[in-house]
């Protein structure tokens, strides 16, 4: 459908047809009529020639379609590189994130790993708390008789192991000994 619109350039009214509409073509109008406001005013001898004025109107209305021009073509080819560089980016982006997804799994596992040690760890020190040192009371007494016939409390130290007890035997056989006393004296 076409339009009709009546505007007004340089003083002079005109009628207006096409398919634009009324606010378009009114803000075309006051661009022109403007234009040729500030010609009229930069120059002198543009006053009195109407078709001059007219015609530097129209070169400096040129004279911005083409920059605007250029700059759209500019802005164009930064999008048409950006939108290059946006397409080799996505694989990359698809790739992160499956390495993200995995790191995260891995983190799942390993919390998992450690609530479930921490847990063992928890069950095993109340095992050690609540169960009594394995006291052999039979080798307290005959413990008890060594030291009596020593007459003196003893420490065992490297050199009085007894004899026929290797590697870790002695020590575990020390530590007996060290636990039977305590108890001893409490």
């Amino acid at each position: 459908m076409k339009n009709r619109i009546k505007i007004s350039v340089d003083g002079k009214s005109f009628t207006l047809v096409g398919e634009e509409t009324e606010v378009h073509m009114k803000a075309v109008a006051a661009y022109i009529d403007e234009k040729i406001n500030q010609i009229r005013k930069n120059a002198v001898a543009v006053k009195m020639d109407t078709s001059l004025a007219y015609v530097l109107a129209a070169l400096n209305v040129a004279d911005d379609y083409f920059k605007e021009k250029e700059k759209n073509a500019e802005l164009e080819g930064r999008n048409l590189g950006l939108s290059t560089r946006l397409e080799q980016l996505i694989p990359q982006l698809d790739e992160t994130k499956a390495e993200l997804d995995e790191a995260k799994q891995q983190l799942d596992d390993l919390k998992e790993k450690l609530d479930a040690m921490e847990e063992i760890t928890s069950k095993l020190e109340k095992a050690e708390i609540t169960q009594p040192p394995n006291i052999d009371h039979g080798a307290d007494l005959q413990q008890s008789k060594e030291e009596d016939t020593m007459g003196h409390n003893q420490e065992l130290h490297p050199q009085h192991y007894p004899m026929g007890l290797k590697g870790g035997q002695a020590e575990k056989e020390m530590v007996r000994k060290v636990i039977r006393e305590k108890y001893r004296k409490k």
